[in-house]
């Protein structure tokens, strides 16, 4: 075993998906490479009902062997103070980093990068590498409608006024398994993200791949092309720019060559993960 990567137990976000998505990789490049190590360690897991599918194997805190890489998300640096191991922190996120009181980056060896707004920001902290992850939609049939798709739980501060305006049919993701949020996407024309980008974040390229035109705040992440290689016409930073690009997106019969580009770059994001999991093993 290569890798032991430490995850949250029960969680059901961007991050512990793509922690199941590292496992599950490198398991495929090198059966037997990795496991899930759920914390807390004191406890078995069961893995979440929406990760099943990438059949992660998991072990106990006592089971982790010494010559492992541990991963660790980048909320948990210090926990790496626990074990005698070579440790490394994925850069899931920028903005969480320090959200749960830990700073200390002593024991970590090595960076992993899932966004280009990552990479810059560690370029400083020691040796990196870029780990990214992929997303995907469920396949479903519906009719697009002249719909706006937003996500309540991603907002920068616009979102609300946005919904008020009353200019468009407005659909708010919350509370809803993948295959929901694939068919309220697939019955959309537009999706909007007002979040604030602290990573690749995975709403904006499960929309681009079920098809809807997507636009975003140009922050953090958003403002690295390597992160969301989308047009900045399609970036805003002001309510009336948003409302008057969406009204624009409404009257388009097709996709501009920028939101093509861009669907082709979501749709390789698993081949570029698989070459980045390839090249850690090889440095296990």
């Amino acid at each position: 075993m290569k890798l032991v990567v430490v995850a949250p137990a029960g969680a059901v976000t961007g991050g512990p998906e793509a922690q199941h998505q590292l496992v599950f990789m490198a398991n495929r490049l090198e059966p037997g490479s990795a496991a899930i190590l759920y914390w807390p360690f004191n406890q078995r897991h069961k893995t979440p009902e929406p990760y099943q599918h990438y059949v992660c194997p998991t072990i106990l805190r006592d089971q982790v062997p010494e010559d492992a890489l541990v991963v660790f998300p980048e909320i948990w640096p210090e926990v790496a103070h626990t074990f005698k191991n070579r440790c490394a922190l994925w850069w899931l996120s920028v903005g969480n980093f320090g959200t749960h009181g830990q700073r200390n980056l002593d024991k970590i060896s090595l960076h992993l990068c899932q966004s280009e707004y990552a990479w810059d920001h560690v370029r400083d902290k020691g040796k990196r590498m870029m780990l990214t992850d992929w997303v995907s939609v469920a396949p479903v049939v519906r009719e697009r409608q002249a719909q706006v798709v937003v996500n309540p739980a991603k907002d920068a501060g616009l979102l609300r006024p946005f919904v008020q305006s009353g200019r468009f049919q407005v659909a708010e993701l919350g509370g809803m398994d993948s295959l929901g949020v694939s068919e309220v996407l697939h019955a959309s024309k537009v999706y909007v993200d007002f979040g604030k980008h602290p990573g690749r974040d995975r709403l904006p390229r499960e929309a681009a791949l079920a098809g809807c035109l997507v636009m975003s705040t140009y922050i953090g992440s958003a403002t690295y092309w390597e992160d969301m290689p989308l047009s900045n016409w399609y970036k805003f930073e002001t309510l009336d720019e948003v409302i008057g690009k969406v009204a624009e997106l409404m009257d388009r019969e097709s996709p501009s060559a920028s939101q093509l580009v861009y669907q082709a770059w979501v749709a390789k994001n698993r081949s570029v993960f698989e070459r980045e999991v390839k090249e850690l093993l090889d440095v296990c």
